[in-house]
């Protein structure tokens, strides 16, 4: 290789780097830092003047909402209801629709409180400030046991894609600014990385879009499959597993019989556990090797197990990673 072949390839290895960064701890470290700002478009102005990096923009509006937001609804919200607007033309409806949307985000911007779809708008709002194509997503959010075989079809969550150098990024800043804990009635903040640019095929298991095109694989998963399956927490992702897709979301514990859960892959140290009903009594869980690369664990449950009121949840270094339903009859 020549020398100037060895520069050439090591500015574009640089510029790369630069472009994709890894770690975005500075970015994060800087943006924690901003002073109060009295509108979305001064947040965006300073975004712009601190980063070029359409990523790293990006970056910082995600932080900036999952820093400062705090998730909840608004009193002007409730009183919304459904707004029934009068138009001339579809340039008047369009005007009066973006009218309508500047308000909801003014309002939440300035409360520093939200629910998904504030959080969505003023991060979609943010990258069209940028220049950056961007997009709300409707769909749902599969979260509780009940949503386990639950068919259910109405829309209950929006989060974002947006577009970084011709390839399309998914991320939920809801999700990612923390949880709404119901036994103390509070907010609790924590950021959660793995709703930031989550590959497409990880964030199907717990998002399915209205539009089976917003799941950005050339084989989208139907929502029948989506449902069956069980409830992923953000840690069951970076544990280097990989849950059987023949293990559906429910345990059976009618007389007795054994349940098994699969898996295509485990870590070479799996200690893994289970409890149910979130008690913090953990159970062992055995692994028996059935071919070259899958594994089952055998479960076998009460039958006095009540219906429709238990689950069982399995953990992996203390930490929860999947949520299954237990029913007694198999045939419900």
């Amino acid at each position: 290789m020549t020398m100037v072949a060895k520069v050439l390839f090591f500015t574009t290895m640089l510029m790369t780097a630069a472009a994709y960064p890894q770690n975005y701890g500075e970015v994060d470290q800087k943006v924690k830092s901003y002073p109060h700002f009295n509108s979305l478009t001064a947040l965006g102005y300073r975004i712009q003047n601190d980063f070029i990096e359409d990523s790293l923009k990006v970056r910082a509006a995600f932080i900036w909402l999952t820093h400062n937001m705090k998730y909840g609804k608004l009193k002007e919200a409730e009183l919304e209801g459904t707004h029934k607007i009068t138009f001339d033309s579809e340039t008047d409806r369009l005007s009066k629709i973006r009218h309508l949307v500047n308000v909801k985000i003014t309002r939440s911007f300035n409360a520093r409180k939200g629910v998904c779809i504030d959080y969505s708008l003023m991060l979609h709002e943010l990258c069209r400030q940028f220049g950056i194509p961007s997009k709300v997503i409707a769909g749902v959010a599969k979260t509780e046991i009940k949503d386990i075989r639950g068919d259910q079809i109405f829309k209950n969550h929006s989060w974002n894609a947006v577009q970084i150098r011709g390839q399309w990024k998914l991320m939920d800043p809801t999700w990612a600014s923390g949880h709404f804990d119901l036994e103390r009635g509070q907010f609790e903040r924590q950021l959660l990385e793995h709703y930031f640019f989550t590959e497409p095929s990880e964030f199907v298991k717990h998002h399915l879009p209205s539009n089976p095109i917003w799941q950005l694989l050339d084989q989208p998963l139907d929502a029948r499959s989506f449902y069956a399956a069980p409830i992923y927490f953000p840690d069951y992702f970076d544990k280097g597993i990989e849950l059987s897709t023949k293990t559906l979301g429910i345990l059976y514990a009618s007389n007795g019989e054994a349940n098994y859960i699969y898996f295509d892959k485990l870590p070479r140290i799996h200690a893994m556990q289970y409890s149910f009903n979130g008690s913090s009594e953990l159970k062992k869980m055995g692994f028996k090797k059935i071919d070259n690369k899958s594994y089952r664990s055998r479960i076998r449950l009460n039958r006095s197990l009540k219906k429709n009121h238990n689950f069982l949840t399995v953990y992996m270094e203390d930490q929860p990673i999947l949520n299954f339903k237990i029913e007694n009859d198999r045939n419900n």
